[in-house]
């Protein structure tokens, strides 16, 4: 009986320990997601040049700091 509950705890400690290695790389991979979708907003708006109307520019910019506020929320929680 005890060498059943012993390996049973074995396993569930496992499982967590497992579900923290993942846990903890899905908070680098969500990191690196938000800076990399602000970069993108930023080379989609330098790439044009100076052919693009005033309200896409409004929007590059805002979307590129909405992801850069998030990729810091994120740094600030996460790490």
């Amino acid at each position: 009986v005890y060498r059943v509950h012993w390996v049973r705890m074995k396993a569930l400690r496992n499982r967590w320990v497992e579900e923290l290695l993942l846990v903890e790389h899905e908070m680098g991979w969500t990191l690196e997601f938000f800076l990399f979708k602000a970069s993108m907003w930023l080379r989609r708006l330098m790439s044009t040049g100076g052919a693009i109307p005033e309200g896409h520019k409004c929007y590059a910019i805002w979307q590129a700091h909405m992801y850069q506020e998030l990729a810091k929320h994120a740094h600030a929680n996460f790490i």
